[in-house]
């Protein structure tokens, strides 16, 4: 379950920073273009903007959601309403990703959320990123937009033990500079290991064409890059 009622702007700032963005579509596009891939689908693309800057580097790009989120110049791309998990015949790409997403998901979604992807990228390559283990989030996180000031403060933040994992639990209330309440983010989703992930792909249909490791960093928000087995992945694979 994940709920987000904080406005776009200030959402966008906060969560979806050219920087964070600009640093994921850098290993993105590397493994497209590693494996000759231009024409690709975005699942889930909220905001938009990862689409836009991979359009802007010369990919042929349709963005995909289960409402029309678009932000600003993502709104110039392509868009077509696709559900994840009831999937639907939106076209044939060479390659899909999608960020932030198949972590929002248990076990079972995932697997189907995979097969369902199959009908869009035929034998293609699909990327998603996901980060195996816990981290604490701050507190509190400042931002301006348009010259006003919007405080996220974190209300929860739980973690519970299951097979396989985590369930993860958090509150953010966002609060402009008088203290009124603006938006609201709520969530709870597993968090599940290196292995069950695997054995998800595994399941679904799939091998894994390579993994590219990055470490989370809960303060800036923002994957980096590691040259050896971290927290988190990118992770691209193709059907078998």
């Amino acid at each position: 379950m994940w709920d987000s009622r904080i406005p776009t702007g200030v959402y966008a700032r906060l969560y979806a920073s050219w920087k964070r963005v600009w640093r994921e579509v850098g290993i993105i596009e590397g493994i497209f273009r590693k494996y000759g891939v231009r024409r690709i689908v975005e699942f889930g693309c909220g905001l938009g903007r990862h689409g836009y800057l991979l359009s802007k580097r010369g990919f042929d790009v349709l963005l995909t959601d289960i409402e029309d989120r678009r932000f600003g110049v993502a709104k110039k791309l392509p868009f077509k309403r696709y559900n994840l998990l009831e999937g639907g015949s939106i076209g044939v790409f060479e390659g899909g990703y999608a960020v932030g997403v198949i972590t929002l998901f248990g076990y079972e979604d995932i697997v189907r959320i995979l097969r369902n992807i199959k009908s869009v990228i035929g034998s293609g390559i699909f990327i998603f990123d996901y980060n195996f283990t816990p981290y604490i989030d701050p507190e509190k996180v400042e931002v301006r937009v348009n010259g006003k000031k919007y405080i996220a403060i974190l209300e929860k933040n739980k973690y519970t033990q299951i097979n396989g994992g985590l369930i993860y639990e958090y509150r953010v209330r966002v609060v402009d500079e008088k203290g009124s309440t603006v938006g609201v983010e709520e969530a709870s989703y597993p968090i599940y290991n290196k292995e069950e992930i695997l054995r998800a792909i595994k399941e679904a249909g799939y091998i894994v064409k390579e993994i590219a490791w990055a470490s989370w960093d809960p303060l800036e928000y923002i994957y980096k890059p590691s040259d050896k087995e971290s927290d988190s992945a990118f992770i691209a694979i193709t059907p078998r």
